[in-house]
């Protein structure tokens, strides 16, 4: 059976431009660890991961573009502005960024950086520099536009926004001045070192920020490539309004940019000296996942009816529900009518784990055709299977699960309980962990319903109260 918990590494699309060798930031693989299998010939369960990818429902800001707006940004016409001068007076402002394996003194992934600070820092990708932060022997080091090289110190990071800011070896030059977003439909340049080619710019336009998701993003119409995350993303006077994160696949001309904000945010809490970046790490996810959890958890949700139940649906903006009622082959013996949702929420830990995530299900079955009560629950029973994504063991301690009988909605369920905790990510000794849950109705003699839920990234009190608020709003309808 493929349920919810696929919907995890399955169907949240990675929006990736990043580092050009040899991983790109996407939801992390591994192995399913299954309890229970179907009987031959059973249908599935709804494979949730057929739902379309959510990142290619973006869509721009309401209202449209005003004739104001639709204007490019003003530049002094004594100063006529010129793509020409922006690679004269910026080709030696953007820089390599290279983890470095010191086994092998090879590199395992690179990006692009630019300066910032003081004039000795540059800014980057949290993404481009997480092999040195999460993985043993591995150092950072730069290269200029003249192939001159030195090493760098990691001063902080944002995982939440995709932010790092590095401290190099000397003083690198002039650092980049910030600007706010430009209106929409002004022009934007995209500054960077893509596929180890070189220096490039990529033109496009600011498209606005992105409506419904759970990162403020600015959807630019340019096609950013390997290499280039880090980059600065300039406005028409050469200051920098965001920096260059990622772009939608399959579709190389949409591409998302992060506000600088976030970047003069960073830099005002950075210092020099040791640090814990995993105790750092671990807070910036506890507190991201309070404020996304914090409004749905004090409010009803938007619901809907399935089968018998009333249940709820998309508790945010960002979430995205659809039905995933399989169409039944003529063998099959149920009926399923079945909805799924996924946030289109994901950071970006490492190249094998993906946090933040969350999707649920709900499937109602029901006997095509006439059968006796126990061979209608001998083959429901199939459907209860508990799949959970194996994190890598470095990482991660083991599964553990709990069933018990409890009841949902005045009804009687089955449930089976699982976390997998973070070995790293830990504060006062609540760590950040992968929560399933699954439910199945029992004791009716014709139908059936079960109930799947998956978190990634989740501090455990704030974990359970989510499931706690999700299961008191199901109510049982005649």
């Amino acid at each position: 059976m493929r349920a919810i918990l696929l919907a995890l590494s399955c169907a949240i699309s990675s929006l990736c431009a990043q580092q050009a060798e040899p991983q790109s930031p996407t939801m992390a693989e591994g192995g399913d660890a299954k309890a229970g299998a179907a009987e031959p010939g059973a249908q599935a369960i709804p494979k949730l991961e057929s739902v379309p990818p959510l990142a290619n429902e973006l869509t721009l800001p309401e209202g449209g573009v005003s004739a104001e707006q639709a204007v490019p940004e003003k530049v002094a016409a004594s100063v006529p502005f010129s793509v020409s001068d922006l690679f004269a007076k910026y080709k030696k402002s953007i820089y390599q960024i290279r983890a470095i394996n010191e086994a092998t003194g090879q590199k395992t992934s690179i990006g692009s950086g630019f300066i910032v600070g003081d004039g000795s820092m540059l800014a980057t990708n949290y993404h481009v520099v997480s092999d040195a932060v999460q993985k043993e022997n591995r150092i950072l080091s730069y290269v200029d536009s003249e192939d001159n090289e030195g090493t760098l110190e990691l001063l902080g990071v944002d995982v939440v926004h995709d932010l790092a800011v590095l401290k190099a070896d000397k003083h690198l030059g002039e650092p980049f001045s910030f600007a706010p977003i430009p209106p929409q439909g002004a022009p934007l340049y995209a500054l960077g070192n893509p596929h180890d080619l070189g220096f490039v710019i990529v033109d496009g336009t600011n498209n606005g920020l992105l409506r419904k998701s759970a990162r403020e993003q600015v959807l630019f119409s340019g096609s950013l490539n390997s290499g280039m995350s880090g980059g600065p993303t300039l406005n028409t006077q050469g200051k920098v309004v965001g920096v260059n994160v990622s772009t939608l696949r399959r579709s190389g001309d949409i591409s998302f940019i992060i506000p600088s904000d976030y970047l003069q945010e960073l830099l005002d809490t950075v210092s020099d000296g040791e640090k814990d970046l995993n105790t750092l790490i671990a807070q910036q996810l506890f507190d991201d996942n309070g404020k996304y959890y914090g409004g749905p958890l004090a409010q009803k949700w938007p619901s809907t009816t399935i089968g018998h139940f009333r249940v709820p649906l998309a508790m945010r903006d960002d979430v995205r529900c659809w039905d995933a009622s399989p169409d039944p082959d003529v063998d099959d013996l149920l009926g399923i009518e079945a909805v799924a949702c996924y946030s289109d929420r994901a950071t970006f830990i490492s190249d094998d784990i993906t946090l933040g995530q969350m999707a649920y299900s709900y499937s109602y079955f029901y006997p095509r055709e006439d059968m006796l009560s126990l061979r209608f629950y001998r083959t429901y029973s199939h459907f209860y299977n508990t799949s959970m994504q194996l994190r890598p063991q470095r990482d991660y301690d083991d599964v553990a699960c709990e069933s018990n009988f409890v009841k949902i909605a005045g009804r009687p369920f089955k449930t089976t309980f699982c976390i997998q905790p973070s070995k790293k990510f830990i504060i006062d000794d609540e760590p950040i962990e992968d929560v399933r849950l699954i439910a199945a109705e029992i004791g009716e003699a014709e139908q059936g319903f079960i109930i799947e839920i998956g978190l990634n990234g989740i501090q455990d009190g704030l974990g359970r109260k989510i499931l706690a608020h999700m299961l008191e709003q199901i109510e049982w309808v005649d």
